[in-house]
């Protein structure tokens, strides 16, 4: 049984991993739409100690930048747990990723 659970982590984390990669490729050849959770629209206005507004105009390359950089974190994210995943069946193989002390030279 614990080598069947080995292999299902493995392939479930190599599905997960090879499905983050997917996910951006499609993302990036305009396949699938970026996340859009920053919609920004017009100005922020704020006021200062003194009573004085300042107005602050937000260009769109901003929402642009919010968005692809919440776009990789989740993507980053979606990876390492694939790659958790992955480790953790190999783990349970009795084949884990060696440490520096048994790396041959």
């Amino acid at each position: 049984m614990e080598k069947g659970t080995g292999y299902l982590l493995v392939y479930g984390g190599a599905a997960v991993i090879v499905g983050g990669a997917a996910l951006a490729l499609a993302s990036f050849y305009g396949g699938l739409a970026f996340p859009q959770p920053f919609s920004l629209a017009g100005d922020i206005t704020v006021t200062l100690s003194n009573g004085a507004t300042m107005h602050i105009p937000m260009p769109p390359q901003i929402n642009q930048a919010a968005n692809l950089s919440v776009f990789f974190l989740l993507l980053f994210f979606l990876l390492g747990a694939g790659t958790r995943l992955a480790g953790l069946g190999l783990k349970m193989l009795g084949k884990g990723p060696a440490t520096k002390e048994e790396k041959p030279k």
